[in-house]
Formats: structure tokens, C-alpha cells, sequence
């Protein structure tokens, strides 16, 4: 049936436009497919940013400066052609994606599952203008396929977003910081008093965003905080 019904509604791949022949979950051809760069080993102990070889325990970031999650991790990098797919994804309206990568996110945790060692799932928020402007929060699509997939509660309204920041993108890693600085308010602290939280996020770059928001937990006495997001930029 899904063969016959390939054959009515043809697939072409998100990123290049090619043909996809067969039936999947993949909305890449197999080149696009091939040119994803997977995060597997040679990263960050406690942030999960790339490091030069694989017998460095902790990046120049971290080994400097302690955040409050206790692990970041993510998929891919943020290269090609999961930095287009995603920008498809977020900017382009092509809300069906997050099944391909709520697919890569759970696929994720299956080989790494000190990840679903929590309580709970949370989506970074966003903040109430920029969700009505987009249509959705992305973050909350992904959550909600984790949560679905391991049957864990997705903590859709326990955070709120109350400020309204800037783009991260152009701004440096100090900028970022001030930009997201008090950005998050624990709406029900009851949902992480104690509790072991995974937040997920569709990219990381600098890790202000999931610092902040791993701040405002901790301080609301959520007992640990994982991130764990689709891609990590540079």
C-alpha cells in the first residue's frame, strides 16, 4: 500500500528536490542522506560540542565554565543538509518534518539511554509573539514525538517564556548570554521540584538558550537537567 501510494504522491527530496524512489520516513534522497554528519564520539563530555579528537574529555568552554545542565548532547551537526531541512522545517512551514526528526532524536535515545533516565520532557519555549508569528514552537513538535515514543509527559506549560528576545543568530557568545538572560519563569513549579528533566531544542550553538532555561530550573529545584537537540552548530 505505501509503495501504491508513492506511486500517486510522488516524494522529492527537502533539500535538493531530487526523486526519492522508495517509501520512508526519510524525506532525503540518498545522497542528501549520506552527507549527514552524526555526532556519535569526538565530543564534549558535558556540552556535546565537537572536539579535535576523541581523548579530550571537556571542550575550552567547559573546561573553564560549569553549566547547570549536567549533559548536552546532539544528532547531527548543523551542516548541510540538516541545517537546510531544519531551516525548511522552522521557516519554510514544512510542519511534517518533525517526524523525521523527532525520528532522529528517538533513535538517538534508544542508543543512548542514560538520556530517558527523567521524569518528564520539556520543549525550550517560545515566547507567545514569535510562536504566533510562526505558527508552532518546533521544540514542542519534537518533545511531543520523544514523549509519544518513550511515554514520558511532555511539559508543554511548566516553563513560559516571558521575554521577548532577539534572534540568536549573528550575535556573540557574550550577547548571547545577556539576550536570554531572565528569559524563562517556572509557571508549575510542581512539575520540576525534584524531578529529572530532558529538555529538547532543535539546535544548539552557543548553549546560552538551554543554559538559561537549565538556570531558571535548577533555581525552581529541579533536581538534574539533559538537553538534548537535533543538530549543534559551531
Amino acid at each position: 500500500m505505501d509503495s501504491l501510494l508513492h506511486f500517486f504522491l510522488p516524494q522529492h527530496c527537502v533539500v535538493c528536490g531530487a526523486y526519492v524512489a522508495l517509501p520512508s520516513r526519510f524525506p532525503l534522497c540518498e545522497r542528501c542522506q549520506s552527507s549527514v554528519i552524526y555526532l556519535r564520539e569526538g565530543v564534549c563530555f558535558r556540552c556535546g560540542r565537537t572536539v579535535p579528537h576523541s581523548g579530550i574529555l571537556l571542550c575550552h568552554v567547559c573546561r573553564r565554565f560549569r553549566y547547570h545542565f549536567e549533559f548536552a548532547r546532539a544528532v547531527s551537526a548543523y551542516t548541510f543538509p540538516i541545517r537546510e531541512a531544519l531551516h525548511a522545517f522552522k521557516y519554510g512551514g514544512v510542519v511534517s518534518l518533525a517526524g523525521f526528526f523527532g525520528l532522529l532524536l528517538v533513535r538517538y535515545c534508544e542508543e543512548f539511554p542514560f538520556l530517558l533516565d527523567v521524569d518528564g520532557v520539556l520543549p525550550v519555549p517560545l515566547h507567545p509573539s514569535r510562536e504566533k508569528t510562526r505558527g508552532f514552537n518546533q521544540s514542542l513538535l519534537l518533545a511531543q514525538e520523544v514523549g509519544r515514543a518513550f511515554r514520558l509527559p511532555v511539559l508543554a506549560w511548566s516553563v513560559l517564556r516571558v521575554k521577548p528576545t532577539l534572534p540568536q543568530v549573528g550575535l556573540k557568545a557574550k550577547e548571547r548570554r545577556q539576550n536570554v538572560r531572565g528569559a524563562f519563569r517556572v509557571r508549575r513549579k510542581e512539575d520540576v521540584l525534584g524531578k529529572r528533566i530532558l529538555v529538547i531544542d532543535d539546535v544548539l550553538t552557543s548553549r546560552a538558550t538551554v543554559e538559561s532555561l537549565s538556570q531558571t530550573l535548577k533555581d525552581a529545584g529541579c533536581r538534574s537537567v539533559m538537553v538534548l537537540a537535533v543538530a549543534s552548530g559551531k
